[in-house]
């Protein structure tokens, strides 16, 4: 019988196949030998399979192609691991790669520290004009760099305790970038089926509530931003998908301490002030009124009911289509309220006073 491989990487794909043979050819050049390689066909119609195939032919280590009907990312991943055979679960995407340490690296971190249960690290990417950046910590999120943690290697580090509260505050682990041993996996940690954003926040929620983090403090995997991506345009769509992914959160992924459940509260709060600038800017304004009452509920008027009477006011008082007086609709003066990373508190005294110009 054949002994198990360290790692199991995991690549779901739909209709990528001009895409796959790079990600698959990072796969084949890591240092680290011991890995099988797992694709998950969602329901493609292009060469996919026959991609997968030729590439498989081309190595000496197991590459095994699933196809299911198109179920989504998640429930693709979801059978991956599954599937997995390896101690350790890595995930890629099909239209990224990894550097050639990227396995080792993590895999050296899990030997120095048995305890750890997931690890992660930096990664570059290239953005839509095709312009690579060697960090995305320190281009797009500092904070991540200022997590607790103490060295144990050059370069790797093992996170705080605390590290499921620095998660919570903050998306910080792409799926690319996580690699988890696969026992903590059993107790049904597994990707939220049925949402399309930020389903790795979720997936290393749960990882990171069960078991101690670790963190290579190096870009392990290049990830390419694809132009017109939902995920990318739609601010709608992802907060809707957000404010979903997190009431799963406040359902299952617990018991939460008392400071858990007040950051979770405030993420609900600022998703909730999101839908309404993003209802009210399309004219639905009665939808954006419910919306800003649950952001009320949740604490996001920092003057309370006053500021929600003046902002359900000046919705319900204004024409569908009046713009305000500097020629541009009041509702875009609005900045997105999670994206700018700015507390509720702070912002609600600002939507009342947009809402009221013009």
């Amino acid at each position: 019988m054949k002994a198990r491989p360290t790692v199991s990487i995991i690549l779901p794909t739909l209709n990528r196949a001009r895409l796959l043979e790079r990600a698959i050819r990072s796969v084949f050049v890591q240092t680290c030998r011991d890995w099988e390689l797992i694709v998950v066909d969602d329901g493609s119609s292009d060469d996919t399979q026959a991609v997968v195939e030729a590439a498989a032919a081309r190595t000496d280590r197991p590459v095994r192609y699933f196809h299911q009907e198109n179920a989504g990312s998640s429930a693709a991943r979801n059978r991956g691991i599954d599937a997995a055979r390896g101690r350790f679960v890595a995930f890629l995407d099909s239209d990224d790669e990894y550097m050639p340490a990227k396995l080792q690296r993590q895999i050296d971190l899990f030997h120095l520290c048995p305890d750890l249960g997931l690890v992660y690290s930096d990664y570059a990417y290239v953005d839509t004009a095709g312009v690579r950046h060697d960090s995305v910590f320190r281009t797009m999120s500092r904070r991540a760099l200022s997590v607790r943690r103490r060295s144990v290697a050059p370069g790797l580090y093992r996170c705080n305790a605390d590290f499921f509260d620095e998660l919570l505050e903050e998306y910080l682990i792409a799926t690319i970038a996580g690699m988890v041993r696969r026992d903590v996996l059993s107790g049904g940690v597994r990707f939220p089926e049925g949402i399309s954003y930020a389903e790795e926040w979720y997936f290393f929620l749960q990882a990171a509530k069960r078991t101690r983090v670790g963190f290579v403090n190096e870009p392990l995997c290049l990830h390419h931003w694809t132009e017109g991506s939902l995920s990318r345009t739609s601010v709608q769509h992802n907060t809707a998908q957000r404010e979903r992914l997190l009431q799963r959160v406040a359902r299952e992924v617990g018991p939460l301490s008392r400071r858990q459940r007040r950051m979770l509260r405030r993420h609900r709060a600022e998703s909730a002030l999101q839908l309404g600038y993003e209802s009210a800017r399309v004219g639905a304004r009665l939808g954006a009124a419910a919306w800003f009452i649950r952001a009320t509920a949740r604490g996001a008027f920092r003057s309370g009911a006053s500021a929600l009477i003046s902002t359900l006011w000046s919705i319900l008082r204004r024409p569908r289509g009046v713009r305000n007086g500097r020629g541009g609709r009041s509702w875009d003066r609005l900045a997105p309220a999670w994206r700018h990373g700015r507390s509720c508190s702070r912002l609600g005294p600002a939507f009342t006073r947009t809402l009221r110009a013009g």
